[in-house]
């Protein structure tokens, strides 16, 4: 087998650019999957240049071989290895084995200037490291205070939090305010938690994936067929999807579409058992407000459960609804894999299944938590949805031309919010 790993890394070092090296790892991986930790050591090793195979690889690494390839990357990192893929490596110990960066606070520190280690990871953040940061960020470059200021409004701990505010210069509301909630997870004024610590994958029945994956070139949709979040974990409920409700929107008039259906108790605190979320799929693109130009949408639910427009959604006569969106009526798994890997706080590419239902929210942009519009509490996150939700013609739903669409929920006053982002 380390044959199969010489040549693969002999195939990255070619000029040419194909899917022949991706292909080949994925083929090792169909023989041999714990042969990528051998993969990811020598590349590393030999410094091998950025590649998408080795991103891939560093995904699909076994549950059982990662704690020894993301030990070798941290320590790596911790000593100034600056390597690109020591760095990708560290990140996903930090979603997925955040214990072991926490034995050097700093490093992390330097590690987030790569990519986002938001989530849950700064919560462990000791206050005495916190206040340390505050006290020498003042003289430190504006990259490093903003850096700093990151971390600390996610750590979630409102001393630091608001003093941290003023690091990397300043920032307009209320965006600094919506930024801070997202960062920490944690609404500002009571520290109550906005997300559950883990989610459910929305799972397609084998004939839907294959339309999910249809658009992908050979290699990539080869790689989404392997990747756990569409083919690992165990089913811990189903939920249905599609189908026209008795609700209205309160723009256009048009009935509202059942977004999920499903027990929100399983990811966050509910108070009924069960919580149908819909949306209006017949407004058109009008350059008006709504979902589709990322603009929140409210709807109140009654005692079932059941959603209705709110009273924010004003009538427009002059829109026309346009019904050519239908979401297929169906029911869909939701998928409980143990690894918190697939769980990322930041849109990392197509490869995984982002569609879930409750955990940490994956932001394409900038995070926002939606504000109930009677309570004006921050409102807990319930769902998210890729672009991949099949269609009654047979096609794919595309949340502002392939983005993700982010749903809320107040249990106080049973209002559900919903707001798409695309990259």
């Amino acid at each position: 087998m380390p044959h199969a790993v010489d040549v693969l890394l002999e195939m990255i070092r070619q000029p040419q650019r194909s899917d022949g090296a991706l292909m080949a790892m994925l083929d090792l991986f169909d023989r041999q999957p714990t042969a990528l930790s051998s993969l990811l050591i020598q590349a590393m090793d030999g410094q091998a240049r950025k590649c998408e195979m080795l991103r891939a690889a560093t995904e699909l690494l076994p549950d059982d071989c990662a704690p020894e390839v993301y030990r070798l990357a941290w320590k790596r990192f911790k000593t100034g290895d600056s390597h690109w893929l020591v760095a990708e490596i560290s990140l996903h110990a930090a979603w997925s084995a955040p214990q072991l960066l926490q034995d050097d606070w700093d490093a992390a520190r330097r590690l987030s200037e790569s990519g986002e280690l938001g989530g849950l990871f700064w919560h462990a953040l000791p206050r005495e490291t916190g206040d340390q940061w505050l006290k020498h960020a003042g003289n430190a470059p504006a990259a490093v205070q903003r850096v700093t200021r990151n971390a600390l409004e996610a750590s979630g701990i409102a001393e630091i939090q608001a003093a941290a505010s003023e690091l990397g210069g300043p920032r307009d509301e209320p965006w600094g305010t919506i930024g801070l909630e997202a960062q920490a997870g944690k609404e500002i004024r009571t520290g109550r938690a906005l997300h559950g610590r883990s989610g459910l994958h929305l799972r397609f029945g084998a004939k839907i994936q294959r339309v999910q994956l249809a658009q992908a070139r050979s290699a990539e949709g080869r790689l989404q067929r392997m990747h756990p979040t569409w083919t690992g974990g165990d089913v811990r409920a189903i939920a249905r999807i599609g189908g026209r409700l008795a609700g209205c929107c309160g723009i256009c008039g048009a009935p509202l579409q059942r977004l999920l259906e499903l027990d929100v108790r399983l990811i966050g605190p509910c108070s009924i058992p069960k919580v149908t979320f819909g949306l209006c799929l017949d407004c058109p693109d009008t350059g008006e407000s709504g979902w589709c130009h990322g603009d929140p949408v409210y709807f109140r639910h009654d005692e079932q459960g059941r959603p209705d427009a709110h009273e924010s959604q004003v009538l427009d006569p002059r829109i026309v609804p346009d019904d050519s969106h239908a979401l297929l009526a169906l029911d869909v798994d939701l998928i409980g894999i143990p690894s918190e890997r697939w769980q990322p706080p930041s849109y990392l590419g197509g490869w995984q299944n982002y569609s879930r239902a409750g955990g940490v929210p994956t932001w394409i942009q900038s995070g926002m938590y939606l504000s109930c519009p009677d309570c004006h509490r921050t409102m807990f996150f319930v769902m998210q949805l890729d672009s991949h939700v099949p269609l009654a013609d047979g096609s794919l739903m595309q949340w502002m031309n392939g983005g993700m669409l982010y749903t809320f929920w107040c249990d106080q006053c049973r209002i559900s919010g919903h707001y798409s982002q695309y990259s």
